[in-house]
């Protein structure tokens, strides 16, 4: 993969970005419904980003030292990494890191990552990559309490407890970049 850095940030246009105002508000769901829409006409990769070390699964994890791991998600079970396989992705990666070493943790993921489509949920990496659409998950009506997101300009996604405010129908994917386009 070619590394294109501006502003000390790594440019991946084929990279859909998702965060949200915290726990359970629609991140993985939100994720898993993108990947089943592309999955249908693209190889999709999937990446998920946790800021806190988890236990890895020894057979099927590909780098692991004291400040992050990387497993590839093989497993079906109620991870959101899993639901990210089950939706369709093609591969799924599942990143834990120490915050402070996010940017190492992905750079030495980008040397394992396969061209093309990515969907990835990660709070902290919007710091290190300008992704090709960044969107932010929220519930309805809540309050933004991570506004330090909202200085990578994301597109503001409401969930309402049993849709999204928007259509996934105006993501479109074309020549290996990210496009949001209101029909």
């Amino acid at each position: 993969m070619t590394d294109s850095w501006v502003d000390n940030k790594v440019l991946m246009p084929n990279m859909l970005l998702i965060a949200g105002n915290g726990r359970n508000v629609g991140k993985t769901y939100l994720a898993c419904k993108i990947i089943q829409h592309f999955s249908q006409s693209h190889n999709v990769t999937g990446i998920k980003i946790s800021p806190h070390m988890h236990e890895t699964d020894d057979e099927n994890c590909l780098i692991r030292n004291n400040n992050f791991s990387i497993t590839k998600e093989l497993k079906i079970n109620s991870k959101d990494s899993s639901l990210m396989l089950q939706s369709g992705a093609s591969e799924v990666f599942f990143m834990s890191t120490k915050r402070e070493y996010l940017k190492d943790a992905f750079y030495e993921l980008q040397k394992i990552l396969p061209e093309g489509m990515m969907i990835c949920e990660s709070g902290g990496l919007h710091e290190w990559v300008t992704p090709g659409l960044f969107f932010f998950v929220k519930k309805q009506g809540e309050e933004i309490v991570k506004r330090d997101l909202l200085s990578s300009c994301p597109i503001i996604v409401n969930n309402n407890g049993r849709d999204l405010d928007f259509s996934i129908e105006d993501i479109r994917f074309e020549q290996n970049q990210f496009i949001f386009q209101k029909a």
